[in-house]
């Protein structure tokens, strides 16, 4: 608990300028799309220097983006502050040391961790934190060491480079484990992980307060996720099971919800206008029956009517099998961003996600 309140208040007190972000490293693309779609949804200002999965560097200059991260990631373990950024050899990382002002852990103790990112490094993790500790130590005015409750977390990462800061915020990712399907009172089959559906609502550039849209809302997981972040949300499915389902799932969650809704997605009854984001997952598994044609149909139904429903600016993040080619982009949207991520040895996902102009 010490660490987390001292966290928040390096996070509230740094004028951050290099964020140092440390992901899951479950795929390769979306980690990185998820940071830049909840910041853009907020509007906020930031620069992407390096992305190396699973690591991720930005520049920012709003330490409230800390605080957002934290909360609104899934793919995202740790943000540490950056100090300095050198060669992952010991004589370099002695020199860049020396360069730093370390009064900040003045009358504090402090830890240091290292992990290593690229197996190719040859230094020793556990080595090299003795040898940084001590550094630090000779520099940093009435410190202590403290390695189970300190204070200051010094984060090192060795990759093809040494990175090395302070730890500012860790995502609680242990939340979705919480909230998954297997959990809920409503269970079927088919039903994507919390962290899964997660990333898809930030895809989408949906925000607090804004209104957001299932469309095909099955067990109720988008909307969960969107409740989670405060959205208004509206879910809507073809089958009344499922509307009750998600409507147990999300009482049982004291998700907040404007309304599951008994629907047909190829024709959906919500004012032209009204929604600020859409994400949803069609059907299109082993689960379902649809046929090939069918499910082109249903999909680009989904994207004109979404083309009406979404205000200027909001967004639409949907999955699709990845032989699914012939998408038909409604003129007045554009494409934003695609991503692939396997299910199984016959089924790619594909994760795309369009903006209304």
């Amino acid at each position: 608990m010490r660490l987390h309140k001292l966290n928040r208040a390096l996070c509230a007190c740094f004028r951050v300028r290099k964020l140092l972000l440390i992901q899951s490293g479950e795929h390769q693309t979306l980690p990185a799309a998820e940071v830049k779609a909840v910041i853009e949804a907020e509007g906020r200002d930031f620069k992407v220097c390096k992305v190396e999965p699973p690591i991720m560097v930005i520049e920012v200059d709003d330490a409230g983006i800390c605080t957002l991260l934290k909360e609104r990631l899934a793919m995202t373990l740790e943000g540490i502050e950056l100090l300095f950024k050198c060669e992952p050899d010991l004589v370099e990382i002695e020199r860049s040391v020396k360069d730093v002002d370390f009064s900040f852990l003045e009358g504090k103790t402090m830890a240091v961790r290292v992990s290593k990112k690229a197996p190719s490094v040859s230094i020793s993790s556990l080595e090299l934190e003795r040898k940084l500790g001590a550094m630090v130590l000779e520099r940093a005015k009435n410190t202590k060491v403290n390695l189970r409750s300190p204070d200051v977390v010094l984060r090192g990462v060795l990759t093809k480079s040494f990175y090395f800061g302070v730890k500012v915020f860790e995502v609680d990712r242990g939340v979705y484990d919480l909230r998954r399907p297997r959990y809920r009172p409503f269970f079927h089959p088919g039903s994507l992980e919390p962290r899964i559906c997660r990333v898809f609502v930030n895809l989408a550039r949906s925000r607090k307060g804004s209104v957001f849209l299932d469309p095909f809302n099955g067990t109720g997981g988008f909307s969960i996720e969107a409740s989670m972040i405060g959205c208004q949300v509206i879910g809507l499915d073809i089958d009344d099971e499922m509307c009750r389902g998600a409507l147990k799932n999300l009482k049982s969650l004291k998700c907040d919800v404007v309304g599951v809704i008994r629907g047909d997605a190829r024709r959906l009854p919500i004012v032209e206008g009204s929604v600020n984001s859409i994400a949803t997952d069609p059907p299109y598994g082993r689960s379902t029956s649809l046929k090939r044609t069918l499910l082109e149909d249903l999909i680009n139904s989904l994207l004109h009517q979404s083309e009406g429903l979404l205000k200027k600016g909001g967004h639409l993040c949907f999955a699709h099998p990845a032989w699914l080619t012939d998408i038909e982009i409604p003129s007045s949207m554009t494409l934003v961003e695609q991503h692939e991520m396997r299910v199984h040895k016959s089924l790619t996902r594909k994760i795309t996600v369009l903006r209304k102009l």
